[in-house]
């Protein structure tokens, strides 16, 4: 998964593009997928291969749907370009089930997301962001704190660190959160990394027009 905030700023790019009309179902369904993380239910109920589908995602009635597609196909396209980053390696598919890949290429998604935080629309992005349904019969309370949480996030200024504060929200390990957080520093100091980081929402963005068109 990528984080948050990029997530958040990929949509915002691309709403003009899928002609989105209801910003607050939109935004809700992008970052609706990583609630797993404190509701608890299956991966597979909210990142399913079967709800990726690019011949219709243009064609969809339902803003919320497009959004939730939107989240999937950030994760999908850009995975390989942050597995190569951090690695050095080319990324095959279920690579990142190696811990020793899983760290690094989790701290690369930190910094990227860092970068967005620090420069995204956030004027127009949060006053949609809120909760709208409950795609899995999740317990309501439970997703209200989810949206409320990033809210309140976002609205802090950048840190870094503040990331074992969102990994700790999440229910992520503490020892695999210092971890992720120590390789992340090592590549926010990394320029031509950080720089490589910076530019991978741009190369997902073509690719993904590209599939659609």
């Amino acid at each position: 998964m990528a984080f948050q905030a990029t997530h958040l700023q990929f949509a915002y790019q691309i709403k003009d593009v899928l002609n989105i009309n209801d910003l607050d179902r939109y935004y809700s369904a992008v970052l609706y997928p990583d609630s797993r993380y404190i509701t608890k239910i299956d991966r597979d109920l909210t990142h399913g291969k079967s709800r990726m589908d690019l011949n219709q995602i243009t064609k969809l009635q339902d803003d919320f749907q497009k959004g939730w597609q939107v989240h999937l196909w950030y994760d999908k396209l850009g995975l390989p370009k942050l597995f190569n980053i951090a690695t050095g390696l080319p990324y095959k598919e279920g690579g990142m089930e190696k811990m020793n890949y899983w760290i690094p290429v989790t701290g690369a998604k930190v910094v990227e997301d860092l970068y967005w935080w620090q420069n995204n629309n956030w004027s127009k992005i949060l006053q949609y962001l809120k909760f709208q349904k409950q795609p899995n019969d999740e317990d309501q309370e439970i997703l209200i704190k989810w949206y409320q949480y990033f809210i309140d996030f976002f609205q802090a200024k950048p840190d870094l660190n503040k990331y074992q504060i969102q990994a700790h929200f999440m229910g992520i390990d503490k020892h695999k959160t210092k971890q992720i957080i120590a390789y992340a520093n090592k590549l926010n100091i990394d320029n031509p990394k950080k720089q490589s980081l910076q530019q991978v929402m741009e190369k997902v963005k073509a690719e993904f027009i590209n599939l659609i068109y």
